[in-house]
């Protein structure tokens, strides 16, 4: 068996990336905040799309299964400059849960602008792997991507975790900053590693 493979996403990837976010994140949260109809995938696929091919910050990678004919098995949307790169999501769509949605991301935002205090940062926005890849490596594979690089460039990385995989994010050398939300989510800071 192949190896997994990590790549830089395509255009041609966008709406398998929707296609995988929907399949790792169907909890009731994610679908009221973004319900799976066709309006709300053009609204992924369209703000993907925006960012992969007009927001030089934001890089988008991608892990594919080689022995299983080059199967999308995650992805990561990582922001080398979040102060420069801009809102991190167009308005919501019609369907979504405007208020939750408002809620939710205004919240994060706040938090990593509290946490990291106007310093330059990486973020870790989005990381996602298909349920039947995880625990073999496509992960770390897209955290090591960011964390090397934040090395080389002295800077710390932030993201906002699900406190089930905030493991993961620790071996790394991710810490906590709070404690975890009631929804599960809790901001973690990894510091430049030399």
């Amino acid at each position: 068996m192949a190896p997994l493979t990590l790549k830089p996403v395509t255009v041609d990837d966008i709406p398998s990336i929707a296609e995988l976010w929907y399949t790792a994140f169907s909890i009731p949260v994610n679908l009221h905040m973004f319900p799976n109809t066709p309006g709300v995938r053009e609204w992924w696929d369209n703000a993907n799309r925006h960012d992969l091919l007009h927001n030089p910050h934001r890089k988008y990678l991608k892990i594919i299964d080689p022995s299983a004919c080059d199967f999308l098995v995650g992805y990561a949307k990582w922001d080398l400059d979040p102060l420069e790169s801009g809102e991190r999501f167009p308005a919501w769509h019609k369907e979504s849960d405007v208020e939750l949605c408002d809620l939710v991301f205004t919240g994060c935002g706040e938090k990593r602008e509290e946490f990291m205090n106007g310093r330059k940062h990486y973020y870790l926005d989005m990381l996602v792997v298909h349920p039947h890849y995880r625990r073999q490596g496509a992960a770390s594979q897209l955290v090591k991507w960011g964390c090397d690089l934040a090395d080389q460039n002295g800077l710390p990385v932030y993201l906002d975790a699900h406190i089930d995989a905030s493991p993961l994010y620790r071996n790394f050398g991710f810490k906590d900053q709070e404690e975890a939300t009631p929804e599960g989510a809790v901001s973690m800071i990894r510091e430049p590693q030399t």
